[in-house]
């Protein structure tokens, strides 16, 4: 959603474009005017623009730039190619002329290879009246709540803008300041990409373990009772496996509890 913001500072008004995400409304970014100012259709002048960095660039007609952002858009999961389609047939263009729907995170999920844009401050609190909203049949706080904080698909991120929950295990963070098309992943002093990791990936020794025996340890470990009651979140999350030194002391203690890991 994009709204106008406006900031009093010693009596001067200065105005700005605020884009946010579409299930929380915190501010994802600020929007410059060159970002979505379009040249009416057929004008035949050439006209230049500022953007952000104070440059002059050429202001284009609302297709010419649905070309040139609706694949970044699409990739994001932000917009569909059934969308991209009416978007250039509409004369207002998407949902919010230049822009799309906006989510406060996006994410390239590594084992999967796919980008993926997610709310990832939606509660699974039912009694959270900012997320009753109703997306996909289902309340955003009733999607959530219906999938476990870690299991064997991955550990829950947030709610996408068509009410799927989206589960990660490694990623890494697109930075939310970059202008669609440009796209870059956020990196550490050194310049490095950072990856980030959820759940009990963050244990190295669990991580180390092939797919197959993570599941079979999430499995194992969720169904002892006596596990979940004196672990309790942390077996929810599986970031109780962050307790042992290893594989074998993780199954020695589930093993402990009632449970029946080899």
């Amino acid at each position: 959603m994009l709204r106008m913001d406006f900031t009093n500072t010693n009596g001067i008004v200065t105005q700005s474009i605020i884009e946010t995400c579409e299930h929380c409304d915190e501010v994802v970014r600020t929007i410059h005017i060159s970002e979505i100012a379009v040249k009416a259709p057929n004008d035949p002048r050439t006209i230049r623009i500022k953007d952000k960095s104070d440059s002059l660039v050429f202001m284009k007609e609302k297709n010419e730039r649905l070309a040139e952002i609706t694949g970044s858009y699409i990739k994001k999961g932000l917009l569909d190619d059934v969308e991209a389609a009416e978007a250039k047939r509409d004369p207002k263009g998407m949902k919010y002329g230049l822009r799309a729907e906006a989510m406060c995170s996006e994410s390239i999920d590594i084992d999967a290879g796919v980008t993926q844009s997610f709310c990832y401050r939606v509660e699974a609190n039912p009694d959270n009246p900012k997320f009753q909203k109703v997306v996909g049949g289902r309340t955003l706080s009733a999607s959530l709540a219906r999938f476990e904080k870690t299991d064997t698909t991955g550990s829950r991120m947030g709610v996408d803008r068509k009410g799927n929950v989206i589960k990660m295990k490694n990623f890494k963070n697109l930075r939310m300041d970059r202008e669609i098309g440009r796209e870059e992943i956020e990196k550490d002093d050194r310049g490095t990409e950072l990856i980030k990791r959820k759940g009990p990936q963050i244990t190295d020794w669990f991580r180390a373990l092939r797919s197959d025996d993570q599941k079979y340890l999430i499995q194992g470990a969720q169904r002892t009772e006596r596990f979940l009651e004196r672990y309790g979140e942390e077996v929810k999350t599986m970031k109780v496996v962050s307790r042992f030194r290893n594989r074998a002391e993780f199954v020695d203690a589930v093993n402990s509890l009632g449970g029946e890991l080899r």
